[in-house]
């Protein structure tokens, strides 16, 4: 394993320090962490397909509408068209359907801890493509990330079991690796054409082979039965959850690279967490603050011990980076 960088990456690394970019990472884990009560009200009159199905059309929708507001036009070459096709598909129709099945067919505690390997796949990936370095200090991070969400689901009400639920396991197993391909694989396209762009086609590709996957549940849905918050929740989850959280996913990899943005995911399940307080009255053990804090200490190291390569010709300067502050990443 490479431990230091090469001159040029140690020229080309993007910085270390928290700045904006960070801020909307935050952000992202705050609208995952509660998105779980959303899909949770939804999920009682949708079907779970068809729940997907109509999400990520709504995002599609939206995205493409916010795109060609800003006046950015979606021309590619053919070359990248196939990527961006490759990448769509991989994310938003292989990667949900074995997420989603998996899902169903395993522990709560089981699915949670698979996914907290997200920033593992991503490092090692990342490494393999030459996009990414890593010092030891980043590998503790990855680990001590990994330990925290550990400590937070075994002392919670979650169960985590292995046997039965080997099948879907292995589905969580082989989308977690999936996304991880995406995030990685999507960083030259965010690069060279920008976040927005990249985002909305990727989204315009894989949904609708998502959709074929979900004909069955939509078709079948009684659509006279969905009630008014289950309408909020779905719209809560397409236009924050899929759209404005995907944008920022792929933002947060163009500007502080792959596994510096995956591992924010593990700040998702404090964000529940500290959700489910008040909401469903479940009170935060030791054991998971202890957890919360060992994976903020994981985060800090990871942000200070990964280095990202930057394209020596950047991509087209995004029009979301006017508002941002001098001190973005």
């Amino acid at each position: 394993m490479k431990t230091a960088p090469t001159q040029k990456t140690e020229a080309a690394r993007t910085s270390a320090a928290f700045g904006s970019t960070d801020l909307l990472l935050l952000l992202m884990t705050l609208i995952w962490g509660s998105n779980f009560i959303a899909i949770k009200y939804s999920l009682v009159d949708l079907r779970p397909l068809a729940f997907n199905g109509l999400r990520f059309s709504i995002a599609s929708i939206t995205l493409l509408i916010a795109t060609l507001a800003i006046g950015e036009n979606l021309k590619v070459t053919r070359a990248d068209a196939w990527r961006l096709l490759g990448l769509g598909i991989l994310a938003n129709a292989i990667y949900q359907s074995l997420f989603i099945t998996g899902l169903a067919h395993t522990r709560t505690g089981n699915a949670a801890l698979i996914l907290s390997t997200t920033p593992l796949f991503t490092a090692v990936i990342g490494r393999l493509r030459g996009l990414e370095y890593f010092t030891s200090r980043g590998v503790t991070g990855l680990l001590l990330a990994f330990s925290g969400i550990v400590l937070i689901i075994l002392s919670g009400r979650s169960a985590v079991g292995f046997g039965p639920t080997i099948y879907g396991d292995c589905l969580l197993i082989v989308s977690t690796f999936c996304w991880s391909l995406y995030t990685v694989g999507a960083k030259p396209m965010v690069n060279k054409h920008g976040a927005m762009k990249a985002t909305t086609l990727m989204m315009l590709t894989g949904t609708p082979v998502f959709l074929l996957v979900c004909a069955p549940a939509l078709i079948s849905q009684d659509w006279a039965m969905i009630r008014p918050v289950a309408w909020g929740g779905l719209i809560y989850s397409a236009l924050l959850a899929i759209a404005l959280a995907h944008f920022i996913w792929n933002y947060g990899v163009r500007k502080i690279g792959s596994t510096r943005t995956a591992i924010y995911s593990n700040i998702t399940p404090i964000v529940a967490m500290l959700i489910a307080w008040p909401a469903l009255g479940e009170v935060p053990t030791g054991g998971q603050v202890a957890g919360a804090v060992i994976i903020f200490i994981g985060l800090y190291f990871v942000r200070s011990g990964m280095y990202a390569v930057q394209p020596e010709i950047a991509g087209v300067e995004e029009l979301e980076e006017v508002s941002l502050t001098p001190g973005k990443n």
